[in-house]
């Protein structure tokens, strides 16, 4: 007999519901139940805009609600932490943004609410269930690139810039009171997929600075706080080396590259802005020779490009479709009590870590151990 579909609260009438109910709706087994704004005004438009049965507008309520098995948190890092409290105390499942939290003491109380409750908790850091991204990771693990010897991985797009601010509702990330920051923001999904690749990190050694002082926005000034762009230097528990370079305002930036080398070759994920399953491409070469090799394109496998039990199309190009889905489906099937969900709070909070240490490596200019 086939078990219930899993019953989904969404918290967000933006992010939450633009990207990730798409995405819920792909999967077999899965329905979204229920929609939380902070007002019963905006609550109701929401679930009447995209049909769904339930409006809250109390998150509190929704978490204590019986007939909610999985929170879906989609809001801002300050106000997700008593979202994700909420929800735990309550025994559901949940799924988190990213960044995971505002500080590192919000990360801890988070996690350890999630080992009490024993339920399945996982982030939103999907650039892994990419599926160029998969596909490059099983060629490493194959041996394709040989013995790997390190990686760099760069994000680099003018969010903002002093012409224009291209994303006018992340102007939040200019509050340093929002847990946001380039290294916060972009950083943490690339640590994340250093992790994921390479595993965790030990040390760390930064640089990170505010280089654009104003954001234009419809006729007013926006004047940002936190830094803009990171530069790390990581070394894994394997010893491996690895670098990463955030920044949100570099104009003509080429956008998300991802590159791994080793004893016999090198392979590389490219994206235009952030990696996405319709426009992430892979590259390699396995030529020796200094000067004239060339990294040729790879076809991306049919196996990567789908997820059972879910009914995204990798080519379409809604913002994470199949990515969101993929993770959301190890979800699923991890609370049925098969597989593991990933990239779990645990990891989140050692990435959290990560971050931290950056900012004191940058303030002490020194290697900080993690």
């Amino acid at each position: 007999m086939a078990s219930p579909p899993l019953r989904v609260g969404i918290i967000s009438a933006a992010w939450g519901a633009k990207a990730h109910l798409p995405a819920w709706r792909s999967l077999d087994g899965v329905e979204v139940t229920a929609i939380c704004t902070s007002r019963p005004e905006t609550a109701a438009k929401a679930a009447d805009d995209y049909q769904v049965a339930r409006a809250f507008h109390d998150f509190r309520a929704m978490a204590a609600d019986p007939d909610i098995d999985i929170v879906d948190c989609g809001t801002r890092p300050p106000l997700r932490h008593a979202m994700v409290m909420a929800a735990l105390g309550a025994g559901k499942h949940v799924y988190n943004g990213i960044p995971f939290a505002r500080d590192l003491a919000d990360a801890r109380s988070m996690t350890a609410a999630w080992r009490a409750a024993g339920t399945i908790a996982v982030v939103d850091a999907f650039m892994q269930a990419v599926p160029a991204i998969a596909q490059m990771k099983a060629m490493v693990e194959a041996g394709w690139i040989g013995e790997v010897f390190g990686a760099d991985i760069a994000f680099e797009v003018p969010l903002f810039s002093a012409a224009q601010t291209n994303v006018p509702t992340y102007v939040w990330f200019a509050d340093p009171a929002n847990g946001a920051s380039a290294a916060r923001n972009l950083g943490s999904h690339m640590l994340h997929l250093l992790v994921h690749f390479l595993g965790p990190v030990t040390a760390v050694a930064a640089d990170q600075s505010l280089a654009l002082k104003e954001w234009p926005l419809e006729g007013e000034t926006i004047h940002p706080q936190v830094p803009d762009r990171a530069s790390l230097l990581l070394r894994h528990a394997s010893g491996l080396p690895t670098r990463l370079e955030a920044n949100w305002c570099k104009i003509g930036g080429e956008g998300f590259r991802f590159s791994l080398w080793g004893s016999k070759g090198r392979l590389e994920a490219r994206a235009p802005v952030f990696p996405m399953a319709h426009d992430t491409r892979l590259f390699g070469t396995r030529d020796p020779a200094l000067g004239t090799a060339r990294m040729e394109e790879i076809a991306v496998e049919a196996d990567y490009r789908t997820v059972p039990g879910c009914r995204a199309v990798a080519d379409r190009p809604e913002t994470g479709l199949l990515a969101l889905a993929s993770i959301f489906a190890r979800m699923r099937d991890a609370i049925h009590g098969k597989g593991t969900a990933a990239p779990d709070f645990a990891q989140a909070l050692h990435v959290q870590e990560v971050v931290e240490a950056a900012v004191c490596a940058a303030d002490e200019r020194r290697w900080i151990d993690v």
